[in-house]
């Protein structure tokens, strides 16, 4: 591997007089990788890809990012303690909105709206109250920024219009933990919270909620178990993800399945990634668990791990799926400062490239607490465009990036 990215370094020299320079981002992160200390490579792994994104769209450095995304439009979104910053693939400033308290999710649609999940300050009954939001902007890719629309909890939670519309004690303690994409563009969005009686007038605050693009309340899955862990439940909803991700497409499948993460605010799960599937009935849609995933050890014996492993995780935070060919899922582990690498059948690891006789998936997954270049400080978010993988690597205040050797070649 390494003689490889060496001979292309001298054939890129040599030919720099008739073809121009190679002066691109990806070619600079290639010779970037080449200098990397040989003893840091393996036959499969991830890979640091330098320099890391340490500044952001206001010039000044990221202050505890909490999410990133690579959208449609190719420009990387970034969340932290500011607000919400906009770099190019290269890293420099493109644009930055602030944000009171900062935000902690972002995502694009295919309309290339950009969602973030924050709190906002409100004064109502005599008293200030600080609740959870998700702003919509549009033209951000065109340079002028508007706030199309402010989703509010509880007034825009359909169980509350009829019912205690106005703020109750305990609404300060909730929040939106993240959003996936449709292929219609309505949203799920996970939201976390104190109130879980499922006998409660109120739906229960531990669920996935779905909106259209005009910000309507349009369902609540009632499905999710609030309470009681199993294949099918919602505890401490730490993320939400789709597969509706970039590159765009002109069809994407008419599927509502999605991926909800379980974190460990009381207690560590016993599985901290769930996938579950919308099936739709004569009698509408009905949500199961992916027993697909749930069987793919007895399929795939010998692996390094398992999506669903028992206490595979110690505290999850963020995921992402890619939407190329590998289809690999991406999980961040803040309890384990680590970045978990699953196939798109559960397994942990990627696929064996061509020339290795093994079958099973090559465990790449990685990290441990520190600063280094594999390592992490509490990573909240990850995201994946173009075989890159990105990772807001919050106690580090950075966006670190990473490629698959492999996929230099």
């Amino acid at each position: 591997m390494m003689r490889y990215i060496l001979l292309l370094s001298v054939l890129f020299a040599g030919c720099d007089a008739m073809m121009g320079s190679k002066q691109d981002p990806v070619t600079d992160e290639i010779f970037t990788a080449g200098k990397i200390d040989p003893t840091q490579f393996q036959e499969v792994e991830y890979v640091p890809l330098f320099p890391f994104f340490q500044t952001g769209g206001d010039g000044l450095p990221l202050d505890q990012p909490t999410d990133v995304y690579v959208g449609y439009d190719e420009l990387v979104y970034i969340t932290d303690a500011r607000g919400l910053h906009v770099l190019d693939q290269a890293g420099r400033p493109a644009t930055f909105l602030p944000l009171p308290g900062g935000g902690t999710n972002v995502i694009q649609d295919r309309r290339l709206h950009v969602y973030v999940t924050a709190r906002r300050d409100t004064f109502l009954n005599g008293q200030n109250w600080s609740l959870p939001v998700i702003y919509r902007w549009s033209g951000i890719a065109s340079g002028s920024p508007t706030l199309e629309r402010t989703i509010w909890h509880p007034f825009d939670d359909d169980s509350r219009r009829f019912n205690l519309p106005d703020p109750i004690a305990t609404d300060e303690d909730v929040a939106f933990t993240g959003i996936g994409i449709l292929p219609n563009n309505n949203v799920y969005v996970a939201r976390r919270g104190p109130v879980n009686d499922r006998t409660s007038i109120i739906t229960a605050h531990n669920t996935v909620l779905q909106f259209t693009p005009e910000g309507v309340n349009i369902q609540a899955i009632l499905a999710l178990n609030p309470n009681i862990e199993s294949l099918r439940s919602a505890i401490d909803p730490a993320d939400v993800a789709t597969f509706v991700h970039p590159p765009q497409r002109e069809q994407f499948t008419d599927e509502q399945h999605f991926v909800l993460l379980q974190g460990a605010d009381n207690g560590p799960r016993r599985y901290g990634v769930l996938s579950i599937i919308a099936r739709v009935t004569s009698d509408g849609i009905v949500y199961e668990p992916d027993t697909r995933l749930v069987g793919a050890s007895a399929r795939t014996p010998g692996a390094s791990g398992y999506l669903y492993d028992p206490f595979q995780f110690a505290d999850v935070s963020g995921i992402t799926i890619a939407a190329d060919n590998t289809g690999y899922w991406f999980v961040t582990d803040r309890g384990k400062d680590s970045l978990f690498v699953f196939t798109s059948g559960g397994v942990e690891g990627v696929q064996p490239p061509a020339g290795i006789r093994s079958t099973i998936p090559i465990r790449v997954s990685f990290g441990g607490t520190g600063d280094g270049a594999m390592q992490f400080d509490g990573p909240e978010g990850v995201a994946y465009f173009q075989r890159l993988v990105y990772v807001a690597d919050r106690g580090n205040n950075r966006i670190s990036r990473f490629r698959l050797n492999t996929d230099f070649e």
